[in-house]
């Protein structure tokens, strides 16, 4: 069950700056111009809870890429078979994604918040659901993880709006955290607590080389101990021109989803 205060867990932060209530409505659903300029995902919809903090609000925004051709084919297995490891087609180095959110307090009474993105690469899902009842199922309580944590949240005064972002930078550190986990066996909880930069725990099998898959799949995960609602876009610059457009053969991945091995 997800907790609603702060998160002990202090590895990983987002950034996050309290601006007046006139700057936070977003042009939601805005579209780029041309590939050079980024493309808005909205949320599909607006998270709100009540504030008991029995259950989360989720919402998943699958980004839509096209198929490779046949020369971006024949590339990517060239330098598959030189690096040793399947190169993915989404290249977290090339799609560059990042979340902007703003954050209501609905209710008269001050409260905090907590937030976090999960998703999914083409390779690995990290579901919430999932972890906890892996852990449920061995009678232990889950950690309040998440693939990319918006820790420290501040006291919201009834009324007061929030707005944040969850940069690029927190998404290559998330996507190195779910390739971490699902392709090389990285110990998730460690993965997930620590900055890769500052302490790489967990990454001992992934290749010194490894090219990350990115993030084609943004779940944000949102919770409160007061009435709060969340708006949410998702952000996304295209190097190669792979977001799907009309006529084009879709991308659609089928990602194993990740489960923990829990010890007795």
């Amino acid at each position: 069950m997800e907790t609603n205060h702060k998160t002990p867990w202090r590895g990983k932060m987002a950034s996050r700056v309290l601006v007046p209530c006139c700057l936070a409505t977003v042009a939601w659903g805005a579209q780029a111009c041309n590939a050079n300029n980024p493309v808005y995902f909205p949320g599909p919809i607006v998270l709100e809870v009540d504030g008991s903090g029995m259950t989360a609000a989720i919402a998943t925004v699958p980004l839509r890429f096209r198929e490779e051709v046949e020369s971006e084919q024949t590339q990517r297995r060239a330098l598959s078979d030189q690096l040793g490891y399947e190169v993915p087609r989404l290249r977290e180095d090339r799609i560059h994604v990042e979340v902007r959110y703003t954050i209501t307090n609905l209710s008269a009474e001050e409260g905090i918040f907590s937030l976090f993105v999960d998703g999914a690469t083409e390779f690995t899902r990290f579901d919430y659901a999932a972890v906890a009842g892996a852990f449920d199922a061995a009678n232990a309580d889950p950690p309040p993880v998440g693939l990319i944590p918006v820790p420290n949240a501040p006291i919201l005064a009834p009324g007061q709006v929030y707005q944040g972002v969850v940069r690029e930078d927190d998404f290559h550190e998330g996507s190195l955290d779910l390739d971490a986990m699902g392709r090389w066996m990285g110990n998730f909880v460690a993965v997930l607590i620590n900055r890769s930069e500052v302490n790489p725990i967990g990454l001992e099998m992934a290749p010194a080389n490894l090219i990350r898959p990115a993030l084609w799949e943004i779940t944000p995960r949102f919770n409160a101990n007061r009435p709060m609602r969340c708006e949410f876009l998702v952000r996304v610059r295209d190097d190669n021109q792979r977001l799907w457009e009309d006529g084009d053969d879709e991308f659609t991945p089928a990602p194993d989803t990740f489960m923990p091995v829990i010890m007795p």
